[in-house]
């Protein structure tokens, strides 16, 4: 019989004879969850049950084993389990909600399958986050004053609230606004939500940059912003639509609409996400990392203990829980965010309708979601099978042919403007202006891109 493999809620002994290692793993497992299993007479390494003695004496020193070395007090289940072969084994389900836990007076903390042990400043975060836990930050008093709230921001917040119906008070002052909003504490000052959300920030709260590849030596571009939640969000969200490719699409005979290669309202549902569920009370800054190939939305703080990107993106949670409710909240009522738990469907859905690839990954200071950046522009042109449809001038005697380098070069370079002269392309692409022209004349004649004027004064756009 196999149990499977251990991770970062299960740990395999085999046999009680490692029970002081045991409790270290129980300890490290609370310490990074609420909960966890461990079992004894099951190989470590294959997950294979290969059996232990077990008695009533057995279970009794497991038992006192938690009384003896695990602080604070926990109170395990503890039972004796039999394969179909006859080998008997131990399952022992532990949970708890008082970090930090040690044993033995040490403080470990669990890092996949290993216990590793925790120094001075992991423990300092360890308590200062628990107590977040059960006093969300967002709920506790600001030291600011509401004269320091910016009332235009806040009347419009009403407004979008109204529209959608799910604010039905008016405007009146700042103080009676976020008395109906549940965003002063009992004494009357400001929450911490309503500081983030409606106060300018004093500190850097998004830094912004344009990098030539992922070593992040060389720096296009770099812009940090202060404001509120709603200054920070649409400065982002212009920052990274304004370096990413866009595409034009004619709505009239003098009007166009841009598309961008990735979806505008994903790409914003992304950002309010990050501020509504982010670490507040840990220093940090939102951060977006512009790539060629990708667009980074960094923020401090992973998903909350018994959530995960895959358990939102399968399906398989719908969990509304958040480490910033109030904040969730208040987003809600003026139509920014939907119900929380829907915002990843929601972006997975308009990524998917647009061929956009995206990820999410935990690192060290907190969590990355990727947009990975496609050419839309080519992917437009291009058939199912890789080239040109509706175009003659690429079918020969064998059938079709794809798009040359220098030809996807030259749609690449067109879709991040909107118009290019045939120097420009030149320039672009490093071939000479002549190569460019036929090049251009076989774009035209497959309806891929436009000329534009007279031959002396040329332009190409996209179609």
């Amino acid at each position: 019989m196999n149990l499977g493999m251990e991770d970062e809620y299960t740990e395999h002994k085999k046999s009680t004879g490692e029970l002081r290692e045991g409790m270290e793993s129980v300890a490290s497992i609370l310490n990074k969850h609420d909960h966890g299993t461990l079992y004894f007479g099951v190989h470590p390494s294959s997950g294979e049950v290969i059996g232990q003695d077990v008695s009533e004496k057995t279970l009794r020193d497991i038992s006192q084993a938690f009384t003896n070395r695990i602080e604070p007090r926990v109170y395990p289940t503890i039972e004796r389990l039999m394969t179909e072969e006859g080998k008997a084994y131990i399952r022992v389900m532990f949970s708890g909600s008082e970090r930090p836990y040690a044993c033995d007076g040490r403080y470990r903390i669990r890092s996949a399958d290993e216990d590793l042990p925790m120094n001075q400043s992991a423990l300092r975060k360890l308590v200062q986050d628990e107590h977040y836990r059960k006093h969300p930050w967002d709920r506790e008093a600001s030291e600011r004053p509401i004269s320091d709230v910016d009332e235009d921001e806040l009347r419009e917040f009403v407004r979008r609230g109204q529209e959608r119906g799910r604010i039905a008070f008016k405007y009146e002052s700042a103080e009676k606004t976020l008395a109906s909003l549940g965003l002063l504490t009992a004494d009357g000052c400001l929450t911490n939500a309503a500081d983030a959300l409606f106060c300018p920030s004093l500190d850097v709260q998004v830094k912004m940059g344009v990098f030539v590849d992922h070593r992040r030596t060389e720096v296009l571009d770099m812009q940090h912003e202060r404001g509120t939640i709603f200054s920070l969000v649409d400065a982002a969200e212009r920052y990274i639509v304004a370096n990413i490719r866009r595409r034009f699409v004619l709505t009239g005979e003098r009007t166009r609409d841009e598309v961008p290669e990735i979806p505008r309202k994903a790409i914003r549902e992304s950002l309010l996400n990050a501020y509504a569920h982010r670490i507040w009370h840990r220093p940090g800054y939102v951060q977006i990392d512009i790539y060629h190939d990708a667009v980074d939305i960094i923020s401090p703080g992973w998903f909350i203990d018994g959530q995960s990107p895959e358990a939102h993106l399968d399906g398989e949670s719908t969990s509304s829980d958040t480490r910033n409710r109030l904040i969730a909240d208040t987003l809600f009522r003026s139509g920014d965010i939907e119900s929380s738990g829907l915002g990843l469907p929601l972006i997975r859905d308009l990524c998917a309708d647009a061929g956009v690839r995206f990820t999410y990954e935990e690192i060290p200071f907190g969590t990355k979601l990727t947009f990975h950046r496609n050419d839309p522009h080519l992917e437009l042109a291009l058939g199912t099978d890789g080239v040109p449809s509706g175009s003659k001038s690429f079918q020969d005697a064998g059938g079709k042919r794809g798009l040359s380098e220098s030809e996807k070069a030259a749609l690449a370079f067109l879709g991040e403007r909107e118009s290019a002269t045939a120097v420009e392309i030149s320039e672009a692409i490093g071939i000479g202006r002549r190569g460019v022209t036929k090049l251009m004349g076989r774009l035209a004649e497959a309806n891929l891109v436009e000329p534009i004027g007279s031959q002396r004064t040329r332009r190409y756009r996209l179609c």
